[in-house]
Order: C-alpha cells, then sequence, then structure tokens
C-alpha cells in the first residue's frame, strides 16, 4: 500500500564523475540526504537555478572526503564550494532528479 506523505527526506546513492586525463572519469559514489520537493515547490524555484534547487534540498552528506582525506563536515560553505565544480554540480543535479523520480542510476 502507499502512503502519501509531505516531503520525505531520504539517503540518496550518487556518482560523481570526476574528469581525469585521457578523456577518463574516475567514478566516486558518495550518499546525499535529499528532501524531494513538491512539483509545486520545485517549479517555484527552479526559475532562481540549480544551485538554489540544490542548496533548499541536501540536507547532509556520507563518504565525502576533504584534502586530508578526513569527511568533509556538512555546512553551508562546502556546499558552495562543491557545487562550483561542475561535474560535482551536475552529478549531485542528476541525483536528485533521479531521486524524486524514485529511479537509481548507475554509471
Amino acid at each position: 500500500m502507499f502512503t502519501i506523505m509531505n516531503n520525505p527526506i531520504v539517503w540518496w546513492p550518487v556518482v560523481i564523475n570526476m574528469p581525469i586525463d585521457g578523456g577518463e572519469t574516475s567514478k566516486h559514489e558518495v550518499s546525499l540526504q535529499f528532501e524531494i520537493l513538491t512539483e509545486d515547490e520545485y517549479d517555484e524555484i527552479v526559475v532562481k537555478g540549480e544551485k538554489a534547487i540544490l542548496k533548499r534540498v541536501i540536507k547532509a552528506w556520507k563518504h565525502i572526503d576533504d584534502i586530508d582525506k578526513k569527511p568533509l563536515e556538512f555546512t553551508v560553505d562546502n556546499l558552495d564550494m562543491l557545487l562550483k565544480k561542475s561535474f560535482v554540480h551536475r552529478s549531485f543535479m542528476v541525483g536528485y532528479l533521479n531521486a524524486a523520480i524514485g529511479e537509481v542510476v548507475k554509471n
């Protein structure tokens, strides 16, 4: 049975495809905690751009390390820093859209 709920918050696998030499990518699976917006909320915020959406829906993360290979704390500043990297930004957006429709895509 399906039970309706308001804006579920879910942990979701996201694959970051980091560019490396030779036209290749290095794949890194992380977990992001997303709040799944209603369609009306999404439509309202989408006009502000993808970064605004991601800042609204990402609540936490796992398996993301800093330069010293220590867990990177989830903060607004750290999220801003990661979203400046195009390959991270796009991976997070694809991850959210997949979570929003309940589709796990393995890369």
